[in-house]
């Protein structure tokens, strides 16, 4: 039987991905772990490179990044650290969540699109309240998730009240979990004050949903990578206004990226 890996190596992508989505909230049987991991540190390398290739076509276009500083950062040694650490609290990531923690790390293409992206303003002035909210992309990091968790639990080190033998209910954490935000929302992304694409942690699910997106209802992280980097990494503009049009930008953005 070919594994997983195999069949992904060779572009059978959704199907694959669809396949090991189905165990949903069981989680991965031990026996498929390690091939359902092989496909997830593969598919999030491609990601990564898309990510890049995005970078540098936006940088040479003159594209002007909100953070010029964090626009792409790959995973340090302190990310997997800090993934490390998380997961003694939660148990193990999602398959498709610590591949993306551990092979993509940050990414940022929040800026100002000027007349090649003229609906993306982060610095710039808004535009109208029936415009276009593009989303660019960003991915946040392990190190963000673990500053994240701390902060809904506290210090890791010390437990929390869940530890006390004298408490009779758990925490808030241990009772609810969290949502870890993977990225701000699309109203953060254009400098307004706005939530999350959140992953509720702990989850079993090798693909998690995320919430939050411009997709309205909650969709899994690789459709949703999917979905943005078909838009060149501004996926805002499938849900445009009837009356926007697709800047043509997005097209030279979007064109010859790895399929995964």
């Amino acid at each position: 039987m070919v594994s997983w890996a195999g069949r992904y190596r060779s572009g059978d992508y959704v199907a694959v991905w669809n396949e090991m989505r189905a165990f949903g909230s069981a989680g991965m049987p031990a026996s498929l772990r390690e091939d359902a991991e092989d496909v997830a540190r593969e598919t999030m390398r491609r990601v990564a490179v898309n990510a890049d290739a995005l970078v540098d076509r936006l940088s040479s276009a003159g594209y002007r990044f909100a953070c010029a500083d964090a626009v792409r950062q790959p995973p340090t040694t302190d990310d997997f650290d800090a993934i490390a650490k998380a997961e003694t609290v939660l148990g193990p990531l999602p398959l498709a969540l610590r591949a993306c923690l551990e092979m993509v790390g940050v990414v940022d293409l929040c800026g100002d699109g000027g007349s090649l992206l003229p609906h993306v303003r982060y610095h710039e002035p808004p535009g109208k309240s029936w415009d276009c909210g593009p989303d660019p992309l960003v991915l946040h990091s392990g190190m963000m998730l673990l500053d994240m968790l701390e902060s809904a639990v506290g210090d890791l080190s010390l437990g929390c009240a869940c530890t006390d033998s004298e408490e009779d209910e758990q925490c808030g954490f241990h009772e609810d979990g969290f949502f870890f935000d993977i990225a701000p929302d699309a109203a953060a992304k254009a400098n307004y004050s706005g939530g999350g694409h959140g992953i509720h942690l702990p989850n079993a699910n090798p693909d998690p949903l995320v919430e939050g997106t411009t997709a309205g209802e909650p969709i899994s992280l690789i459709e949703y990578l999917r979905c943005s980097l078909s838009w060149g990494g501004f996926p805002g503009y499938r849900d445009r206004p009837a009356h926007v049009p697709v800047p043509e930008f997005v097209e030279r953005l979007r064109s010859r990226l790895l399929e995964f």
